[in-house]
């Protein structure tokens, strides 16, 4: 029991972490359970136990579902601030520092997210770790593309000397460019992810006004064997749709 509860926290924690949300795992846990309680008492108003436990899971589900629909905000925050980051490397490149040092120098005014992903590398640095070494290091402790990127400029930068500035200042503008393009993207299927939401909540919404208006409906729906097997299928018929019109925005986005 308690390893799956570490478990659980853990995934909970990534999960929230990876939508910005950076709250200790008490916290979180508080969130759920006040967040399942309420989700309970609204059940209970309408179809009593069953609907209390529906109620809870389904609130609960749902706060899961917002953390993973907003699951690369922290990344979509990194990507954000990379750019920015090479540019003060380059700056400092070109007022006499070394490519160490001006990495160092950056890292050091650089501001969260980013500062916690380029702070192993400062130290590294700061340790007396190769150049080089330490931004393949960091290309290797990292799956995101675009600090992928950005290391191996660093790591190439290291070995080869030359215009190191203007190299870097490169890199930048390609990953400023990279983030602008996403953003263009995302606002150009916003509408069409809007209007499948809405698509996919109005089954569940007219549920619920058919069972807060008519006590014969939800009496239907939660106490009866037919009734709970309809609300099954009508939900799980009501995801599949709702993952096939995800599918379609995500292809044609």
């Amino acid at each position: 029991m308690a390893q799956l509860t570490a478990f659980a926290t853990q995934r909970l924690q990534a999960l929230a972490q990876a939508a910005d949300l950076h709250l200790p795992a008490a916290k979180l846990w508080q969130g759920v359970g006040v967040t399942a309680l309420g989700g309970a008492g609204l059940g209970a108003l309408q179809a009593g136990v069953i609907g209390a436990l529906l109620g809870s899971i389904a609130l609960v589900a749902g706060g899961l579902l917002a953390l993973w629909a907003n699951r690369h905000r922290h990344q979509q925050k990194i990507a954000k601030q990379l750019p920015g980051f090479l540019e003060a490397i380059a700056r400092g490149l070109r007022t006499g520092l070394q490519l160490g040092p001006a990495t160092i120098e950056a890292a050091t005014n650089t501001t969260p997210p980013l500062a916690a992903e380029v702070a192993p590398l400062a130290e590294e640095l700061r340790r007396g770790v190769r150049n080089a070494d330490a931004f393949e290091q960091w290309a290797r402790r990292r799956t995101d593309s675009g600090i992928k990127l950005a290391a191996a400029a660093m790591a190439f930068a290291a070995s080869a000397g030359g215009a190191r500035a203007r190299a870097i200042d490169s890199v930048a503008t390609t990953l400023r460019d990279r983030v602008a393009l996403e953003l263009e993207t995302r606002s150009l299927t916003s509408q069409a992810r809007a209007s499948a939401l809405i698509i996919a909540m109005l089954p569940v919404g007219f549920m619920i006004i058919a069972t807060s208006t008519g006590a014969r409906a939800g009496s239907f729906l939660f106490t009866t064997h037919l009734g709970l097997m309809v609300l099954a299928i009508g939900l799980g018929l009501d995801v599949i749709g709702a993952l096939w019109m995800r599918r379609i925005v995500n292809t044609s986005g």
